[in-house]
């Protein structure tokens, strides 16, 4: 039986879908003042693998994957910023502009768990953020959050849902502490 358990959790595999944009994003970036470009990476994740499902809360049936977590994370910021004014833009290649910000995601984690009649899909993230201003570093923050719900299912939909919540709660943590506020209206 203790054989047999590593096994199976291995020979199952669970990949979380990308996360479709809401149809108001389009919308509410072409409405925004302000454009932040932003860095994301996962260096410091080690694991392919961000958690397991979990039969009668004990036996791991089937490994979870995330591979666009660094895409999830940047809608969700896109999402958190947007309400207040910004348009976030993914910062590639080698040259720096005057004020951006650098998050790395150092920790993930997505579980299943069977509770016999409901499941409880969890996740959680925590996310370490540098804002640079003209090349100095103004602020650093290190924040954590996690999500659960319970649901008919803890399938790859159900997971990615729990996922996008404590992604989207850590975007507007993240905002609160880099103190970036909400960008004034223009008064006509």
């Amino acid at each position: 039986m203790r054989l047999l358990l590593p096994l199976l959790s291995g020979c199952f595999a669970v990949s979380l879908p990308q996360e479709t944009p809401p149809d108001g994003l389009l919308k509410l970036a072409q409405l925004s003042d302000a454009t932040l470009p932003v860095r994301i990476t996962t260096e410091d994740l080690t694991e392919s693998y961000r958690g397991f499902q979990y039969l009668f809360l004990v036996f791991p049936i089937s490994r979870v994957y995330t591979p666009s977590l660094p895409t999830d994370l940047l809608l969700q910021l896109s999402i958190a910023g947007g309400l207040r004014g910004y348009s976030f833009t993914q910062l590639r290649g080698e040259s720096v502009p005057p004020l951006y910000v650098d998050i790395r995601i150092t920790d993930a984690s997505v579980n299943g768990y069977d509770l016999i009649f409901v499941r409880k899909p969890t996740a959680s993230v925590a996310l370490e953020a540098r804002l640079f201003e003209h090349g100095a570093l103004k602020k650093v923050c290190s924040i954590s959050h996690s999500a659960s719900d319970t649901a008919h299912y803890a399938f790859s939909t159900e997971l990615q849902i729990a996922l996008s919540e404590a992604l989207l709660q850590s975007s507007y943590k993240l905002l609160d502490c880099l103190e970036i506020a909400a960008i004034p209206a223009h008064q006509p």
